[in-house]
């Protein structure tokens, strides 16, 4: 990762603090009372599924927090942990932490939306366009995807972010029909992102996120869409050379686990491993909205062109987000929804 210190300055414990904070108390699962030295026979351990390099400074956080676990619980519990996308995309992470393959994980709305299919609202573009608006809609209906979540099985702990979406591409972009003449990726789980494609008239390359790295490398895709600074820790950026100046959305994760292991905790447990994980993840937020800006700001810095919608490419980009919006309707949310985030959302000062 010491390629990525000149476009993260300083945010590698920024980061490291961001995994862990957010995990390091569904890692504590109801650790025994017991003084006893447990054998590595008895040791039980959380299951986590992560994209990140199994070299990168997000997945040796981890196995930081799995230290500190082991020397916390006399070695009765420890992290095993799938690094480098093993464990599968989201979608594989997920299905596994249904049957009971795997535990806990930080998923984004991307892979929550394949739980709770309405979740997609949050991602559709000109619905939630900054910070302000996005806290708005959590405050007002956090409760009520909690409880969604809950029917479906899974026990949604904290949200988090990860910096706002900007387009990054290898040619210049002044407005969405430029994508027309490019190889964009598409995630393809993303309903959202293949439906702005779709709208444009572009044609996207699906791959998993695991997939991405290798297909800038050989030109089998040449445009994204992602934030600053999930492009330079997954080191998407090397291959890239054009970003938005605008930015279209906030890219949302939560971290869940399975109801079934959640069940498990003692209430008193429960509280704790609640209270630290929605601590943690609010501490952090602001640090990672910083470190999303330096991000960027390294990039333009350091050689990418910040690239500025013209006039009509603006207006194209409305009528995009709109046609995008309505699409949906239906078949991914409904039209009550929709009004209902976009009224929270635009009531946010």
């Amino acid at each position: 990762m010491s390629a990525l210190a000149p476009y993260l300055e300083g945010d590698k414990t920024m980061i490291r603090k961001l995994i862990a904070s957010a995990l390091i108390a569904a890692l504590m699962l109801a650790l025994p009372g017991s003084s006893k030295v447990a054998t590595a026979a008895e040791t039980q351990f959380i299951r986590i599924a992560t994209l990140a390099p199994r070299d990168s400074d997000l997945a040796k956080s981890f196995l930081k927090i799995d230290k500190g676990l082991r020397a916390t619980s006399n070695n009765a519990w420890g992290v095993r942990l799938y690094p480098s996308g093993v464990a599968g995309d989201e979608i594989d992470v997920i299905r596994k932490m249904k049957v009971g393959q795997m535990d806990a994980s930080i998923i984004t709305a991307t892979g929550l939306s394949q739980i709770v299919r309405e979740v997609s609202v949050l991602d559709a573009p000109g619905v939630i366009n900054n910070y302000k608006q996005l806290e708005a809609v959590q405050a007002a209906m956090s409760k009520e995807w909690e409880g969604s979540f809950d029917k479906a099985g899974f026990k949604l702990l904290a949200w988090g972010e990860t910096g706002q979406y900007r387009w990054f591409a290898k040619n210049p972009m002044t407005r969405p029909a430029d994508l027309k003449n490019m190889r964009p990726w598409v995630w393809p789980a993303n309903n959202v992102m293949k439906e702005i494609y779709h709208v444009i008239g572009a044609n996207g390359v699906p791959l998993g996120v695991p997939e991405v790295y290798g297909a800038l490398q050989t030109s089998m895709i040449d445009m994204i869409i992602a934030t600053a600074v999930a492009v330079v820790s997954l080191q998407w950026h090397a291959n890239l050379k054009h970003v938005t100046k605008r930015t279209t959305g906030v890219l949302l994760g939560a971290m869940i686990m399975n109801k079934e292991k959640w069940g498990t905790l003692p209430p008193e447990v429960q509280k704790q491993v609640q209270d630290e994980v929605k601590k943690g993840t609010e501490g952090d937020k602001e640090d990672m909205r910083k470190s999303d800006d330096r991000a960027y700001n390294n990039l333009v810095k350091r050689g990418y062109t910040a690239d500025e919608f013209t006039a009509e490419g603006e207006k194209e980009y409305m009528v995009m987000a709109e046609t995008v919006r309505k699409h949906l309707v239906g078949r991914i949310y409904p039209a009550e929804l929709l009004d209902r985030v976009m009224k929270i959302a635009g009531s946010a000062k």
